[in-house]
């Protein structure tokens, strides 16, 4: 299979790959199925999934009802905590790994 260099248009389909899921074959974004296939192989059942090609977030939606978003890269993923910082009873668990830069 012809790997691709970057994220395919919205809507078009040459840029993702069968997985089995609940005994049904399944699409997948190529660029997200390790972790769509990960969270399904450790009983975490998946619903839908986007890679956002290039354009949105990406994200998984999980069949209990949550959602994982997925950022391409850490400056995307700075640049959203910084318009939505988490909640202060949040922060005061999470804070000394988020400024650390070991």
């Amino acid at each position: 299979m012809l790997v691709p260099n970057e994220c395919c248009d919205i809507g078009t389909y040459q840029c993702q790959v069968p997985m089995p899921i609940r005994g049904r074959r399944q699409d997948i974004d190529l660029c997200i199925a390790d972790i769509v296939a990960a969270l399904n192989a450790a009983n975490i059942e998946t619903e839908f999934s986007c890679c956002g090609h290039g354009v949105f977030i990406g994200s998984v939606s999980l069949a209990d009802g949550r959602r994982i978003e997925i950022y391409p890269d850490s400056e995307t993923w700075e640049a959203h905590r910084k318009k939505h910082p988490f909640p202060k009873a949040c922060l005061k668990q999470v804070q000394p790994n988020l400024n650390n830069d070991n």
